[in-house]
């Protein structure tokens, strides 16, 4: 079911990313609060138009500030290993972004169809139209007429819609392997859609499953035009051995593409108390410290039980607790990936100082 996502006052301003005032802030909303309301209660369009209005812009012209319809910066998440919190971190990240007032399509990549469970806040998954797999295979080159009726709105307005995924994802990875160009497929199908896509959505984030898997290659093979793709780490052993199996499959991909694709690392599960976690820490720096997210994100038990089998109504940690220790860090890292990946408004260039 689509939700209708509202804020109060001071959170709106951390993910207006304006420096602004709450009385500046509503100024900008322009717009009073509801009676019998005692709060001030925001929406995702609210700083959507206070970032225009900010800008001297006139926020009830969307349309009329579009200038190239391309496909928007795209976000692939991928882990050669999984229970690191990739997912988690995805779709936390692609709810921070709506609640901020842009609009994302989270693609779900994985067959186990973690993503799709969160972001729909239920553990009986989806009624799945066409999952992302349907369209890889596709050989036709024209605009997917279907891909609209595929997808899902989990807020409303358009700031956050989902493209699904089942278990049966896993027949389209194994059907990706024998594909001619298996790899450009999710080149090919951004590229057939950019119009539908540029005209929807402000940014794209893709959940990958754990491993090598042939339709997560695909997806960062089309990581090339952002120039990098984003890795979620925990600092313990074996997920830095996965690091570096992940920089080394990047590296194949180059020889034999000529893509070249970078990574940015985030860092999730940090407890300073736990010396393994602190050496582990010491050797993420000196091996890619110039690859690093600014933000690293704690040790945090909310996430753990936002994907919690036996939570019939969860939902991401950044929309039901968004002033806990873990929903201001995964905020954080969507003010740096609006800086880092180039993400903004249509007719609307976001500097570096907003979202910081």
């Amino acid at each position: 079911m689509t939700r209708n996502i509202e804020f109060k006052t001071s959170v709106a301003v951390d993910l207006s990313g304006l420096d602004v005032t709450a009385k500046k802030l509503q100024e900008l909303v322009a717009r009073e609060k509801p009676k019998g309301q005692h709060h001030m209660k925001y929406t995702p369009m609210d700083l959507r138009a206070a970032r225009y209005r900010a800008a001297g812009l006139d926020p009830d012209n969307f349309p009329s500030l579009l200038e190239n319809i391309n496909v928007p910066p795209v976000l692939v998440s991928r882990m050669t290993k999984g229970g690191v919190g990739k997912t988690s971190c995805s779709v936390n990240l692609a709810a921070a972004l709506g609640m901020m007032g842009f609009r994302v399509l989270l693609i779900d990549a994985d067959p186990q169809a973690s993503a799709t469970n969160l972001a729909m806040g239920t553990t009986e998954g989806a009624d799945v139209e066409h999952h992302i797999g349907y369209f890889l295979l596709k050989k036709d080159s024209s605009p997917d007429a279907d891909l609209e009726d595929a997808l899902i709105h989990v807020y409303e307005g358009g700031f956050f819609d989902l493209l699904p995924s089942d278990i049966t994802l896993a027949e389209a990875d194994a059907s990706m392997v024998t594909a001619v160009n298996s790899h450009e497929r999710a080149h090919r199908f951004f590229q057939r859609n950019r119009e539908f896509l540029g005209n929807r959505y402000d940014v794209i984030i893709v959940d990958t499953a754990p491993g090598t898997t042939p339709i997560g290659l695909s997806f960062t093979y089309a990581g090339k035009a952002a120039g990098k793709i984003v890795s979620i780490v925990e600092p313990v052993g074996d997920c830095i051995r996965a690091l570096e199996s992940l920089h080394s499959n990047l590296h194949e991909l180059k020889s034999v593409t000529d893509a070249d694709i970078s990574m940015e690392i985030v860092i999730n599960k940090w407890h300073p108390s736990l010396k393994h976690v602190k050496d582990n820490m010491g050797v993420l720096y000196t091996k890619y410290g110039p690859n690093l997210n600014d933000t690293i994100i704690p040790q945090f038990s909310g996430f753990a039980r936002q994907m919690d089998p036996t939570n019939k109504m969860s939902c991401p940690l950044v929309e039901s607790d968004p002033t806990s220790v873990g929903a201001r860090a995964m905020i954080d890292v969507a003010k740096s990936m609006i800086r880092s990946f180039g993400i903004s408004h249509p007719g609307l260039v976001m500097n570096r100082e907003e979202g910081a």
